[in-house]
């Protein structure tokens, strides 16, 4: 559940998540709905309210879509 007291239905998959989650592993594709059922499976529920957003962050700051800082990727 998050803020809103709702349990959480789905991952939340921009343009970053997209481009970021196949770099790691957890999906295949460029299309959002199946990138967020791919990630759905592979990440237990109670990650799923967090998941989208850390991931966009991470393709903001450091896995860009060009010069990726990969000595600053955990």
């Amino acid at each position: 559940m998050r803020e809103a007291g709702v349990p959480v239905e789905g991952i939340m998959a921009d343009l970053h998540v997209i481009r970021v989650a196949p770099r790691l592993g957890i999906a295949q594709g460029k299309d959002a709905v199946k990138i967020e059922k791919q990630m759905m499976e592979a990440l237990p529920r109670d990650m799923w309210a967090d998941a989208g957003m850390a991931i966009s962050y991470l393709g903001r700051e450091t896995c860009r879509p060009s010069n990726p800082k990969h000595s600053e990727c955990i």
